[in-house]
């Protein structure tokens, strides 16, 4: 199905569905609970086994995370479909419809990417998912505050965990990953490191000459 045709077919959906609390705040939580069923098993062996930052979360956490995250988000659709109606201005009604579509081909991208990442292991697709998944977020959470603020506010949780999110993938995938893609990446983060670390000791050593200098001025 082309794109433009999908994401009508998601506006669709969305704009009908979130008029109604319940249906919008249980769309994302069933939709999340199913997809995530046939990874559960794996999520804490596999999870535990990976090389990872230190400040990657342990799996525990990310079950409450996103429950709370897909009521915020949930709700934050229906306070935006409550605009598609008949007495909204006309031009706040289509970026209703809008938001609400991108909305759409977001969940999409979130119900694909805990089995691409926890069943099959695909740690480099479940990357460039993440990547379409929290670019959307951005553009949904843009067009929900021109809607609505409130709904643009209860946005902001979300899309700053799939931030972090994307980047704990990132990490992952350089750590874990095989192919070269993944070495080409290693690669340039190696000398994107070793270019910050010349040019921190550089500047450490123009600031000693500096200081150095002064110094003998004033003697």
């Amino acid at each position: 199905m082309p794109t433009e045709n999908l994401h009508h077919v998601c506006q669709s959906v969305n704009t009908n569905l979130a008029r109604y609390p319940i249906l919008a705040v249980g769309l994302p939580l069933v939709g999340g609970f199913i997809t995530a069923i046939p990874s559960h098993l794996a999520v804490k062996s596999y999870y535990e086994g990976l090389q990872k930052p230190e400040w990657a979360a342990p799996a525990c956490v990310f079950a409450p995370v996103w429950a709370g995250l897909y009521i915020t988000v949930g709700y934050a659709s229906h306070l935006v479909a409550l605009r598609t109606g008949p007495n909204t201005l006309p031009s706040i009604r289509h970026l209703a419809r809008t938001g609400l579509g991108i909305y759409g081909l977001n969940l999409a991208l979130n119900f694909a990417w805990s089995p691409l990442m926890f069943w099959k292991n695909k740690i480099g697709a479940a990357l460039v998912t993440a990547g379409g998944l929290t670019t959307s977020s951005v553009a949904l959470a843009y067009y929900f505050f021109k809607v609505d603020k409130c709904a643009g506010y209860l946005t902001i949780p979300y899309v700053a965990w799939l931030g972090y999110a994307t980047a704990l993938n990132y990490d992952i995938w350089i750590k874990n990953g095989s192919g070269p893609a993944c070495d080409s990446a290693r690669k340039v983060g190696k000398e994107i490191n070793d270019a910050a670390k010349h040019a921190k000791h550089e500047i450490k050593d123009a600031a000693h000459k500096a200081a150095d200098k002064v110094e003998k001025e004033f003697k």
